[in-house]
């Protein structure tokens, strides 16, 4: 070979080097310009679903304010009231300050619900008292008043044994609430969170 064949060969290589390098580089560029546009989409398509899950969110506080508002107002009568026991200390407390004369004993049951997780469980109270008229109805009053969330189940009014008294037979069930178990939960943590920590 000659040396203007050998240049020709060396110059031929040169240049299929650089077509195939800038083949090479084209669809490297091709490819980022690809991702690039689709992220852009994905961008834009999470930014309208973003939007559209804000309307929806200002929509459905703006329709469940009022609920929210009375499910506000009720939360210290639902957090006063937890267990059992503060339903009957609450029953004693209220025949005591209003010096009622009980003549059957308190009973209390405890009753579950498995298809209610917001009112899990309740306490079914039945008493039997008689007292001069104004103070039987008072306590009943003052009962509504420390127990608002409970149930009148049965109620029978009757004479006393004088002519001023009342004797009434009551049985009314109070919810005991839990009102975490409908709370949201809360989110899972990243792994790249758990990854950062150890």
């Amino acid at each position: 070979m000659n040396p203007k064949q050998i240049a020709c060969f060396v110059l031929m290589a040169f240049i299929g080097v650089i077509v195939y390098v800038a083949q090479i580089v084209h669809q490297k560029v091709t490819a980022m310009r690809q991702e690039a546009e689709d992220a852009e989409t994905a961008a834009a398509n999470a930014e309208t679903e973003r939007s559209t899950a804000e309307i929806k969110t200002a929509v459905i506080k703006t329709e469940t304010e009022e609920l929210r508002r009375f499910l506000r107002s009720w939360l210290p009568a639902v957090d006063k009231i937890q267990t059992q026991q503060e339903v009957k200390q609450t029953i004693e407390l209220s025949l005591r300050e209003g010096g009622i004369t009980l003549i059957r004993q308190n009973k209390d049951e405890p009753k579950a619900s498995n298809t209610n997780k917001i009112i899990p469980r309740s306490v079914l109270t039945t008493l039997a008292i008689e007292d001069e008229f104004a103070k039987v109805l008072n306590w009943f009053g003052d009962i509504e008043r420390r127990l608002p969330l409970a149930r009148m189940k049965a109620v029978q009014v009757a004479g006393g044994s004088t002519a001023r008294q009342l004797k009434l037979d009551v049985t009314f069930e109070t919810p005991i609430f839990d009102l975490k178990a409908v709370a949201p939960a809360k989110p899972a943590a990243k792994p790249n969170d758990k990854e950062k920590k150890s």
